[in-house]
């Protein structure tokens, strides 16, 4: 057995609720999907979100560390770590800024990159980023261009520069509540771009005051085994949505996703290009009725035995039908 220091600090499986009964103090994260945010900093190292399953058999997403997890609330914002890793989250009530996303953005934000930064785990790695109605206006603005705004500006005080910024999901959920998650490190990781597209960072002012503030992928070199953090990817080329039905948008994104893998070079050689050799899939889809046409298409590409997790979720642009994020962990 490797010694302690030399294994790769976190890891991540699919697991049934059966497989849950057991408790593990290791398990840094534990993270369900279903109608409504339960987040409770009773128990900080469980979620569930508000992304309805789009299977039966859906399975639970558990980050597990290779040592015991500390655990605990700050106020409103949960957390669990280990020496290496940091998971964290925050659930947001919109009504305490008046529903206005901006504001509420710029908060969650404030929130966690102080806390991540006191707690000594100074990178960002990665983040998720959940809350309804993405595309209803208000002054002009869709609420997902707001939730971008709000969170550059707390960026912008950090400040954290363009090649800091940490692979992220911006996904639509069914319930009230803006909920971030993220992971942070000791050390930084490193930022991926796909050539295939313009860096979100970069995007022109078309689509929002500010531009969305993430990088496409975090290649992370822990020790013992390198991870790869994928961003949230769509059918996007350059700048500019790709087709208008989801089986060929679907296709576009696993290009997408081969370039990524092949951007990130040596530590994911193994991997081939191969998104179906990644360890998760989280595939969102806008309509639930299209699922199963994904699903087909996506076995029939990548195999019956792809790590995918299928969930109903809107997607940061109208025209856009399905978004796949990925990892290998």
């Amino acid at each position: 057995m490797a010694n302690i220091s030399e294994s790769t600090p976190l890891t991540v499986r699919l697991l049934t609720e059966s497989e849950l009964a057991t408790r593990d103090p290791r398990r840094l994260a534990v993270i369900r999907f279903g109608q409504e945010n339960l987040l409770d900093p009773a128990r900080p190292t469980e979620l569930t979100l508000a992304l309805p399953p789009l299977a039966a058999d859906t399975p639970v997403e558990v980050w597990e560390a290779n040592e015991p997890v500390a655990a605990g609330c700050d106020h409103d914002l949960g957390y669990a770590h280990t020496r290496d890793a940091l998971f964290g989250w925050i659930l947001v009530d919109e009504a305490r800024f008046d529903h206005d996303m901006d504001q509420a953005a710029e908060y969650a934000y404030d929130r966690v990159l102080a806390f991540h930064r006191a707690m000594g785990f100074p990178s960002l790695l990665r983040i998720w980023n959940y809350f309804p109605h993405l595309h209803d206006e208000v002054d002009g603005l869709d609420r997902y261009q707001a939730f971008c705004l709000g969170r550059h500006r707390a960026l912008e005080r950090v400040p954290l520069t363009e090649g800091e910024l940490p692979a992220a999901t911006a996904i639509g959920t069914t319930a009230p509540g803006l909920v971030v998650y993220f992971l942070a490190g000791r050390e930084p990781g490193i930022q991926i771009e796909n050539p295939r597209q313009v860096s979100a960072f970069h995007y022109p002012r078309r689509y929002g005051p500010k531009s969305p503030s993430f990088s496409r992928a975090t290649l992370k070199p822990w020790p013992g085994k390198p991870h790869l953090y994928i961003s949230g990817t769509a059918s996007i080329v350059g700048h500019e949505t790709l087709h208008t039905d989801v089986i060929t948008q679907l296709d576009e994104i696993l290009e997408n996703l081969r370039a990524l893998i092949g951007s990130a070079g040596e530590p994911m050689a193994a991997l081939e290009g191969n998104p179906g050799a990644l360890s998760l899939l989280k595939v969102y889809v806008r309509h639930a009725q299209d699922v199963d046409a994904v699903r087909a298409r996506l076995q029939a590409i990548l195999g019956p035995k792809a790590p995918a997790v299928y969930l109903r979720g809107d997607i940061c642009r109208d025209d856009l039908l399905v978004e796949i994020e990925g990892l290998h962990a």
